[in-house]
């Protein structure tokens, strides 16, 4: 787990210093009005995810043109979709949903871990006859949005439908164990490719409408445009207008493991020549702050 969140981390990181907020946010817009047509949960957000009110209420809204009893518990029992066990008992769920929320509002677990193992106990609980799937996904994309911005690029639900069946085996594997860290494993390995995903499609956007930035780039600075961190760490200097030092650095890039950004970013700008340390003679120094080379 803590392999996959350095590397979602890394990711969000590259995604956030390569592409302007503009060319995210129209990504967005593109995506969203073509979601929205197809997705009423989009219509309902809500900013307090603290209170189990506004899951009933988004709920409601998923389900509005499905189910009568939407916004509402179910009050009946709920076969699980692996058809071998049973959902919790109706009578128990409001319960149970008021001692999730309780727990969310006190973990100290990492956002990516606390909306998994909510996404997990909303599969577990089934609080609804119909649309638990669906508002799973919602629910942790909202969670995961309000940790980082990129996560509102991306459909959770989207994201599983490649591996539904693998979603329902994790689920399954993790209540029969006792334990959500199969799902856990599971669902920060399909954020992953997601994030993935969505540079992918990022790059392609950029490189439609800007044919010509990728060698303006290489023979202005002499890199290899196939080490994204090295053009990440690029683009955090040249939105600068000092120079940084390395909690900077790794603060603009959202990455956390300080070996890691040395030996993947730092090192390869600083032997390619790219940046330059402003005290060379002490390289250790708590001083220290790096700037492009001239």
């Amino acid at each position: 787990m803590t392999h996959s969140i350095a590397n979602i981390s890394e990711a969000l990181g590259k995604i956030s210093a390569l592409y302007s907020p503009a060319t995210l946010e129209h990504y967005k817009q593109q995506k969203l009005t073509s979601v929205q047509m197809k997705n009423p949960e989009f219509q309902y957000t809500a900013s307090d995810l603290s209170n189990p009110d506004n899951l009933l209420c988004l709920h409601r809204s998923l389900m509005k043109d499905q189910s009568e009893k939407s916004g509402s518990y179910r009050q009946q029992s709920l076969a699980l979709k692996s058809g071998a066990q049973m959902a919790p008992q109706a009578i128990r769920v409001p319960q149970m949903v008021e001692e999730l929320f309780a727990w969310f509002n006190i973990t100290a677990h990492h956002p990516l871990i606390s909306s998994a193992v909510c996404h997990y106990e909303l599969q577990f609980i089934q609080p609804f006859a119909q649309g638990n799937t669906e508002l799973a996904c919602v629910w942790q994309t909202k969670q995961l949005s309000q940790w980082h911005s990129l996560f509102s690029l991306i459909n959770i639900n989207n994201v599983i439908a490649t591996t539904r069946q693998h979603y329902f085996e994790s689920i399954n594997l993790s209540t029969k164990s006792g334990d959500s860290s199969v799902f856990i494993e599971y669902i920060l390995e399909a954020l992953l490719a997601a994030l993935n995903s969505l540079e992918n499609d990022l790059k392609s956007i950029t490189k439609t409408k800007n044919p010509q930035q990728a060698p303006q780039v290489k023979q202005a600075i002499n890199v290899d445009l196939q080490a994204p961190q090295v053009i990440a760490l690029i683009n955090v200097f040249t939105q600068s207008e000092k120079p940084l030092n390395r909690q900077e650095l790794q603060n603009q890039l959202g990455l956390k493991d300080r070996k890691h950004f040395r030996e993947r970013y730092l090192k390869p700008a600083i032997d390619a020549g790219i940046i330059e340390m402003t005290i060379p003679e002490k390289p250790n120094s708590k001083m220290q702050q790096y700037r492009l080379k001239n």
